[in-house]
């Protein structure tokens, strides 16, 4: 319009019904879900429903439309935005693409746990969870904005609304910059675990904690990811990306805070005057004064001493 186009072939271009607002959160749904290829995470038929609104408001404007182009009145869209109708229309679509947001991410945060594949392929799904929330964001300021419109009755006001046309597009601009530099966020499916895999992750974690709880394995001070990689007979490239899907530590880290643990039993044990902090240290798998110092005021907070003579208090 811009450019004086009104029309495209035969068809004006002037109100034309389309009811894009309330397909935006929509089509993400959409689109997250499509990424699954477990059929049973799929599209169930009831969430075609979620088209309800969109598909009742394009048939209320195509009947406006038909008005317009038929000469029966002219200045229906003037009427209906003195009526107030758009005004309450923004509401209306904003809080159902909130809540449509919100869903998928549960839907998101629900399935992160159960995505097969490496490191980058979690990521990829990590990055739906980041585009979700900053979508919301935008969502909730395009309501305070409209809020804030209609309270200090800047509705008519185009210095105001140009704030909120500034914020939509960087938004959209920064969606275009992820499809242009990181594609692979945008195109790529996912597979969930099933059942089985399920119960082999469960065993796999109870066979890890009896060694490192029962066997104690960790105060080896030379105990590496292959020793255990080799008790448990799995590949040790398997073993450290399970911990780290698991306990969201590396290998090391996830050692460390067993020792730290048996550190700290021995520290307010009834013996623990009878060894210094080193030799409680080596007791609980560390090598040197210094890594043990570092570590456990890395998990704790507080240094051994300072931990011993709080125990004591």
């Amino acid at each position: 319009m811009y450019m004086n186009i009104y029309r495209i072939g035969f068809i004006p271009l002037t109100s034309f019904p389309f009811p894009y607002k309330y397909l935006i959160a929509v089509g993400f749904y959409f689109y997250v879900k499509s990424l699954i290829q477990k059929k049973e995470n799929g599209v169930s038929s009831i969430e075609y429903l979620l088209f309800l609104p969109a598909v009742l408001y394009g048939v209320l404007r195509l009947y406006w439309y038909v008005i317009i182009l038929s000469g029966v009145d002219e200045d229906i869209f003037l009427k209906v935005y003195e009526a107030g109708f758009f005004l309450y229309n923004e509401f209306a679509y904003l809080i159902f693409n909130l809540l449509v947001m919100i869903s998928i991410l549960k839907f998101i945060q629900k399935n992160k746990g159960q995505i097969k594949g490496s490191v980058s392929t979690r990521k990829n799904w990590e990055w739906l969870s980041t585009f979700s929330w900053v979508f919301i964001l935008v969502i909730v300021l395009n309501l305070l904005h409209q809020i804030v419109a209609h309270a200090l009755g800047l509705e008519h006001s185009r210095a105001f609304y140009y704030i909120i046309l500034v914020l939509n597009s960087i938004y959209i601009y920064w969606i275009g910059f992820i499809g242009f530099t990181k594609s692979n966020l945008l195109f790529k499916t996912f597979n969930l675990k099933d059942q089985s895999e399920e119960e082999i992750d469960s065993l796999l974690k109870n066979r890890i904690e009896h060694y490192m709880i029962k066997e104690e394995v960790f105060t080896n001070q030379n105990f590496k990811v292959s020793d255990l990689a080799s008790l448990l007979s799995i590949p040790e490239k398997e073993l450290s990306l399970y911990i780290h899907d698991t306990y969201h530590m590396s290998f090391t880290d996830f050692v460390n805070t067993y020792r730290v643990e048996k550190v700290k039993l021995l520290l307010v044990s009834s013996e623990q005057e009878k060894f210094t902090l080193l030799a409680i240290a080596e007791k609980s798998g560390f090598s040197s004064k210094s890594s043990f110092n570092a570590v456990f005021k890395k998990l704790t907070g507080v240094t051994p001493t300072q931990f011993k003579s709080n125990s004591k208090n």
